[in-house]
């Protein structure tokens, strides 16, 4: 879960009048080691903006599987855009096998 930039700003801004890290901790109901690493970095991280999730296509994923039968999990990864994770789950959510034929 993370907290919006104004909840840490005025979080932090109860540790600069005095409080410490435990008790404002408490009285927030976060974590200590939580309110530690916002104070080294107050700003929470973005997203990665150049890749964007997306749904791989059951018909898109079948045609790629008949013109690639043999290609590995990071291959068809290359030409999704997405991660090898994803590709495995979404060869297994279709019931597509990797097991050969012998």
């Amino acid at each position: 879960m993370t907290y919006s930039t104004d909840f840490r700003k005025l979080t932090l801004a109860k540790l600069k009048q005095g409080l410490s890290i435990r008790k404002a901790a408490k009285e927030l109901g976060i974590g200590s080691d939580t309110l530690f690493r916002w104070t080294k970095n107050p700003v929470p991280k973005a997203y990665p903006k150049d890749r964007k999730p997306f749904k791989i296509t059951k018909e898109a994923l079948f045609l790629d599987v008949e013109q690639y039968p043999d290609a590995y999990c990071y291959e068809r990864a290359e030409r999704f855009n997405c991660s090898t994770g994803a590709i495995h789950k979404a060869l297994q959510k279709y019931g597509i096998s990797r097991k050969k034929d012998q």
